[in-house]
C-alpha cells in the first residue's frame, strides 16, 4: 500500500506478528529472597509492538531484582487458538508463575483455569479475563478513564461542539473494551454529535479504507477517537490521503515513535498514553510477593497520561513514550 505517511513504515511491520518467540533475561546477579532463581514466563500479544516491549523493559528490570528467571514470548498468530496454545506449552514446563495479556476476556477464562489448577499463578497485565478467579490479580490501565478523558480532550479541542466518530479494535479484548466504554459515556458529558463508530482488526490497509468511508459519509466531520496504536495509525493516514488534516482532529491512543512523530508533525492532534512499564514493573513485583510468601496481591488499575504538541517535551510527558527495541 502507498502510504502518504512515510514514517508509518517501521509500525506497520510490526503488526504482521511473525512467528512466536520471545526474551530471556539472566538474574545471576539480582537480589536474594526466596523469589530468587524462580521461573516467570510473560506472554504478550505481539514481540515487536513498541507498547509490549516497553512493558517488557519493566517487567525485566524488575526480574533482575527480584531474581528470577525471567522469560517472555508471543503467539505466531494474534487469536484465542494460538495464544491458548502457547499458554498450555508454557504451563507444561511447569514455571513458578505466569504473567498474561488475554486476547479475550471470556475465551481465555477457561484455559487460565486450567493451568491455576496445576498450582501456577497468573497475573495478568495490560488486559484482563471476565472472571477473577481465573487469575490471582491484574495490572491494567484504568481503560474506561481514560476513554473519558479522550472524550474530555475531543470536547476541548473542538471547542465543544462537531461531529465525532470512532474508530478501534474488534469488541472481546477487555481494555480495548474499556476504553470504547469510557469515551461512550464522557462524550454523554459534552456538546458533540456522534455519528460513526467502526471497528477492524490489525491490518492497517483496512484501518484506513474505514475511515476513508466515514470522511466521504460525514463531510463535516471534526474528530475522531481511537482506541490503540493501529487505527491511529489508518486514521491519520486516511485524514491525511483526503487532505482533511486540519480540518479532523484524531485523538490516539498510545504513543509507540510513529504515533509521537504524527503528534510531532500536527497530524495526531493529542494521543492518550498508558504507562506499560510500570503495568510491567508492578506485574513483576506483586508476583515476587505471592511467590515468597504467599501474599496475594490487589489489582490495580494505572491512570493515562494525555499528550499534546503543547506539553510533548515536558520530561513528566516524554518519559511515558514506548521505547522501541529488538528482541
Amino acid at each position: 500500500m502507498k502510504r502518504t505517511i512515510p514514517a508509518l513504515a517501521a509500525s506497520a511491520l510490526a503488526v504482521c506478528l511473525l512467528a512466536g518467540c520471545g526474551g530471556t533475561s539472566s538474574a545471576d546477579d539480582a537480589g536474594g529472597g526466596s523469589a530468587a532463581g524462580k521461573k516467570i514466563v510473560m506472554l504478550l500479544n505481539d514481540q515487536f509492538d513498541p507498547y509490549y516491549l516497553t512493558l517488557v523493559a519493566g517487567a525485566e528490570a524488575e526480574a533482575k531484582k527480584q531474581g528470577f528467571d525471567f522469560s517472555w514470548q508471543a503467539p505466531s498468530t494474534l487469536d484465542v487458538a494460538s495464544q491458548t496454545q502457547l499458554l498450555q506449552s508454557v504451563a507444561a514446563r511447569k514455571p513458578d508463575g505466569i504473567i498474561m495479556s488475554a486476547l479475550d476476556a471470556k475465551a481465555m477464562i477457561a484455559p487460565m483455569k486450567q493451568v491455576m489448577a496445576q498450582g501456577i499463578p497468573i497475573i495478568t497485565v495490560d488486559a484482563d479475563v471476565a472472571d477473577p478467579s481465573a487469575r490471582l490479580a491484574t495490572v491494567t490501565s484504568d481503560g474506561e478513564a481514560a476513554g473519558r478523558l479522550a472524550a474530555q480532550t475531543m470536547d476541548k479541542l473542538l471547542g465543544g461542539k462537531g461531529k465525532v466518530a470512532f474508530e478501534g479494535y474488534t469488541p472481546g479484548t477487555s481494555s480495548t473494551d474499556a476504553r470504547l466504554k469510557g469515551w461512550q459515556e464522557g462524550l454523554k458529558q459534552t456538546g458533540l454529535e456522534y455519528v460513526a463508530e467502526r471497528y477492524d482488526a490489525t491490518d492497517l490497509t483496512t484501518i484506513a479504507g474505514t475511515v476513508s468511508a466515514v470522511l466521504k459519509r460525514y463531510p463535516d466531520l471534526a474528530g475522531i477517537f481511537t482506541n490503540w496504536t493501529n487505527p491511529t495509525l489508518g486514521a491519520a493516514q486516511a485524514v491525511q490521503a483526503a487532505g482533511r488534516s486540519d480540518k479532523v482532529k484524531i485523538v490516539g491512543f498510545d504513543a509507540s515513535p510513529d504515533e509521537v512523530s504524527l503528534l510531532k508533525r500536527g497530524l495526531v492532534a493529542a494521543l492518550i498514553i498508558q504507562k506499560p512499564g510500570d503495568m510491567g514493573s508492578r506485574a513483576v513485583s506483586d508476583l515476587a510477593a505471592y511467590l515468597k510468601d504467599g501474599t496475594k496481591p490487589q489489582s490495580v488499575s494505572l491512570d493515562a497520561v494525555v499528550a499534546t504538541q503543547e506539553n510533548m517535551n515536558d520530561p513528566a510527558v516524554s518519559a511515558y513514550f514506548y521505547k522501541a527495541g529488538k528482541k
